[in-house]
């Protein structure tokens, strides 16, 4: 016999329960009281003096379920619309306001939380001071709904991901520029709630939303109070707020009672230490052991988990976890200033005025760089919309004739695998031969590419960057339109027995002028291959470098060994990176 028996339900929300439970799991309404049982504020809006939205000429009553509110509840000057998120705490729905004709969130708390008056009581306190202390990285607290079964808070709405689903989107690590721009925002807004005596004390990636704009990252803070409304309640001991165990300082373990700003600190430290190496600081499989963790442990170095992690950030965010508080960066002001510092060489501020680019840059030998404008395109097969930074893409692929002046000024000297393949298309003394000097050069690998890049200052387009320069804003099928591709296109199909030059096809330019893109050879990417990353990646400036071992890397445009499907825009193929090839070059790209 199972310990769910079919006639032992929850009479609230009908979920299977063991035998002889006391309160329901899912909905927390309690079994053993009959007057409960019979109450009908629990299953209809109606005794909240509230009702569905008129959907039709006559409306009709709606119950409302203790777990989920049906779309079309009017709940006030409030429409709830959908469910867009839910935790331990309670459901966020998707609502219109009626009067300000905007979108806004609304947090229902669960009902076995509406029960406790001292739960009700702080909730409604602490929402009503986030109502007077607006930032521009705290999610606005718009209004509160306090009624006999149901308690809510009425927020701004913010259309972006968790920082959890972001870090999450990246492949678990965030580019370091991401970082920055998204801490900058956190820390200044836990900065002015600390001067006003504000502790969040629930700081995790989850509760900070993303805002995703031509500006970059706008973070926003979520759920100020909630801890502390919730604190000293059963609730919170049994972790469906609090972990959130994963966040938690030493002190909210050993003396909850002593917690102060610095609180926040270690949480952030842990937060940025997950969004840099995508994993946290302790894992363990049960709340004890990480209480015990974050208690008693050491934490393995953040650099243990990403390679070439600067030395200054490494240490911020050790010092962040220090387990005395006052070991800590004193501030949130202090640990700002300091991440600055650690990522001024690896992701340097951008300016904040704009600055008109030139659309053409001519260099000393000849080569052209053409300027790709900041903006949207659509990415891949199923068109989703990626939003890129400006950047400037080389005309032409990299030439013998470039990549020997690269050899002559650097006496560079291939030190991977198939060394033996370097240039050998090439004479013997790695000379060029002169037919070949403005044909793209090939046998070269992912590695030789980025050197050369490195050399030039440049570097690989990501893959991204590739193909909105070969597709522009249009959604072309080919970089030159939709017309069916012809020997006056690109070299393909092996009608020619090898490359030609690069400027042997007129009729190449994709939407911004580049040439080239299809056909002749394949060209490298800086992206390491993942099909998934390259479907559900980030939706701004997406760049896939983090992978385990010898990821083989992003080529696109095909060859002139391949045949006309290859030279579509949304065409891919992948190689190792020590490959080196007959039909296989690349081309420059620069921030």
């Amino acid at each position: 016999m199972s310990d769910h028996d079919e006639a032992n339900r929850c009479w609230s929300c009908e979920e299977a329960l063991p035998r002889g439970a006391r309160f329901c799991m899912i909905c927390g309404a309690p079994q053993d009281d009959p007057a409960e049982r019979q109450s009908p504020s629990l299953r209809n809006l109606r005794a909240l003096g509230h009702g569905p939205t008129a959907v039709a000429a006559t409306p009709t009553a709606v119950a409302l379920p203790t777990r989920y509110i049906p779309a079309n509840t009017r709940l006030g000057i409030y429409i709830v619309d959908e469910v867009i998120g839910e935790g331990g705490m309670g459901v966020v729905y998707l609502g219109r306001d009626t009067v300000q004709q905007r979108e806004v969130a609304i947090k229902v708390l669960h009902a076995n939380l509406v029960g406790d008056p001292g739960i009700r009581r702080r909730f409604a306190r602490e929402a009503r001071l986030m109502m007077g202390r607006p930032h521009p990285n705290v999610v606005k607290v718009f209004d509160t709904i306090d009624e006999e079964e149901l308690v809510a808070i009425v927020m701004e709405f913010v259309e972006g991901p968790s920082l959890q689903a972001y870090i999450d989107q990246w492949g678990g690590q965030l580019p370091y520029e991401e970082v920055r721009l998204g801490f900058e925002g956190v820390l200044a807004a836990m900065e002015a709630a600390h001067a006003a005596g504000v502790v969040h004390r629930d700081l995790k990636p989850d509760n900070i939303l993303l805002r995703i704009d031509e500006d970059g990252l706008v973070p926003k803070v979520v759920d100020f109070g909630v801890a502390k409304a919730l604190e000293g309640t059963q609730f919170t001991v049994t972790g469906a707020v609090m972990g959130t165990f994963r966040y938690m300082s030493p002190e909210q373990v050993e003396s909850p009672g002593n917690i102060d700003h610095r609180t926040d600190i270690y949480a952030l430290g842990v937060t940025l230490y997950q969004a840099c190496t995508g994993r946290c600081p302790f894992e363990a499989p049960n709340n004890f052991a990480l209480m015990m963790a974050h208690a008693r442990q050491e934490p393995p170095p953040p650099s243990l988990y990403r390679a070439n992690m600067p030395p200054l950030l490494d240490r911020l965010i050790r010092d962040a976890l220090s387990k005395d508080p006052k070991a800590r960066p004193p501030t949130c002001a202090e640990f700002r200033q300091r991440l600055a510092a650690a990522l001024s060489g690896v992701a340097p501020e951008r300016p904040k005025r704009k600055i008109e680019l030139p659309k053409r840059i001519v260099e000393a030998d000849g080569g052209e760089l053409l300027l790709v404008p900041a903006g949207s395109f659509q990415m891949g097969t199923d068109r989703r919309t990626v939003y890129l930074d400006a950047f400037y893409m080389a005309r032409h692929p990299v030439t013998n004739r470039q990549f020997a002046r690269f050899l002559e000024a650097t006496n560079y000297q291939p030190s991977q695998d198939d060394d033996h393949r370097f240039l050998a298309h090439w004479d013997r003394g790695r000379r060029v031969p002169r037919a070949l000097l403005d044909h793209p050069v090939v046998f070269i690998s992912w590695h030789d590419a980025c050197a050369y890049c490195s050399w030039a200052g440049k570097r690989l387009p990501t893959e991204a960057e590739w193909e909105k320069a070969a597709r522009g804003t249009d959604g072309r099928k080919y970089p030159w339109g939709r017309t069916t591709p012809t020997a006056a296109h690109a070299n393909f199909g092996r009608t020619s027995g090898g490359t030609v030059p690069v400027d042997a096809h007129p009729e190449s330019g994709s939407p911004y002028g580049v040439h080239d893109m299809a056909g002749n050879v394949w060209e490298w990417c800086e992206d390491v291959d993942d099909p998934r990353f390259y479907l559900r990646g980030p939706d701004r400036n997406p760049r896939n470098t983090v992978q385990p071992g010898d990821a083989p890397h992003v080529a696109r445009g095909g060859s002139w060994m391949y045949d006309a499907s290859s030279l579509r825009t949304i065409a891919r193929n992948s190689f190792k990176g020590h490959f080196r090839l007959d039909g296989l070059g690349f081309r420059c790209a620069m921030s």
